[in-house]
């Protein structure tokens, strides 16, 4: 059981290490419309049409860090022009003419709860380490002391 604790906190670790997006600057520039798929408390997609003709996309909860999807819908409505930072397949970065709407680092926000959690499982796994080999003592239901020889 050990093994696996320290196999899935290995895991953990690498999810939260391993770039899975390009560098900021060499994605493609372009402006976009955007167009939000079913508009609505469950919406969980915006397309958005690049100048070039392409059709990128942002969704919530996805490798992108979480889309904006409330605030893409008001802009769809008002037909606003937005610049994307895109790999040609998934948007990374929204700016409207004012500001940032989507920043490029939210893609690392939840790289700080994922390394949390590899700590948690891997003291998990030490504190097995421990037990086994005698320096942490073992209780069963009574509360009596589990002695190991």
């Amino acid at each position: 059981m050990t093994v696996f604790t320290f196999a899935f906190a290995a895991l953990l670790t690498g999810m939260a290490l391993w770039p899975y997006a390009p560098p900021l600057e060499t994605l493609t520039v372009e402006s976009a419309t955007v167009e939000v798929k079913h508009p609505g408390p469950m919406a969980r997609e915006a397309v958005f049409r690049t100048a070039s003709g392409a059709q990128v996309s942002c969704s919530r909860g996805h490798k992108s860090g979480g889309c904006p999807i409330e605030h893409l819908v008001r802009m769809e409505a008002r037909q606003v022009q937005l610049t994307v930072w895109h790999d040609g397949a998934r948007v990374l970065q929204i700016a409207d003419k004012e500001r940032v709407i989507h920043p490029y680092d939210d893609i690392y926000s939840g790289r700080a709860f994922v390394l949390v959690m590899a700590a948690i499982v891997a003291l998990v796994g030490l504190g097995q380490i421990a037990i086994h080999i005698g320096w942490a003592n073992e209780y069963d239901k009574e509360g009596k002391l589990i002695q190991r020889e």
